[in-house]
């Protein structure tokens, strides 16, 4: 029985994974960069989202793929046992010289894994972000199933140059984001 369920797992999670990364036009690298959080922080996720780049629009809400967008996660501190995950791509919009990254990950169903925060760690000229999964109390009896979500840092105002923004897991290509 646990074969068989593991089993379900991978292909459910395949099938998902290979859905959205059908049909994906997001550009591994964006054209601008603005400031970021301390060190160590913990990301924020902006009350607006640049127009700049429609693609990271929650009100946008594109299909990928003929399936419906990825639905938007905001983090819930405090959960227990809480470790890191990888993301499964990076996008960047600028606007002026602020840098909104959108993280798409996947994770499993809640309260057995929940997005406790999101930690952003500044370099000279790079970010790396670290998406933190826990659960929340209780021994709550979850189905194994992963599903495709996203979320929110703003960097801030950033110095014209050029910056890396990359997964600490390394699961999500690095990008390039250039601020002018």
């Amino acid at each position: 029985m646990r074969a068989l369920r593991a089993g379900l797992v991978i292909v459910v999670t395949s099938v998902v994974l290979a859905g959205c990364a059908t049909g994906s036009s997001a550009s591994p690298s964006a054209t601008a960069l603005v400031p970021a959080s301390p060190a160590g922080s913990s990301g924020s996720v902006p009350s607006a989202i640049p127009s700049a780049n429609p693609d990271l629009s929650p009100s946008a809400e594109p299909s990928v793929g003929g399936l419906p967008a990825p639905r938007i996660v905001t983090p819930k501190p405090g959960q227990l046992d809480v470790h890191p995950i990888a993301a499964e791509q990076l996008a960047a919009a600028v606007t002026g010289r602020n840098v909104v990254v959108e993280i798409t990950y996947a994770i499993g169903v809640e309260p057995c894994y929940v997005l406790d925060s999101i930690v952003v760690d500044r370099g000279d000229r790079a970010f790396t972000i670290t998406l933190r999964q826990g659960h929340g109390p209780g021994d709550a009896v979850c189905i194994q199933l992963a599903e495709i979500v996203r979320s929110f840092v703003d960097l801030g105002e950033l110095q014209p140059g050029t910056y890396t923004v990359s997964d600490s897991q390394k699961g999500a290509p690095p990008i390039s984001v250039t601020v002018t």
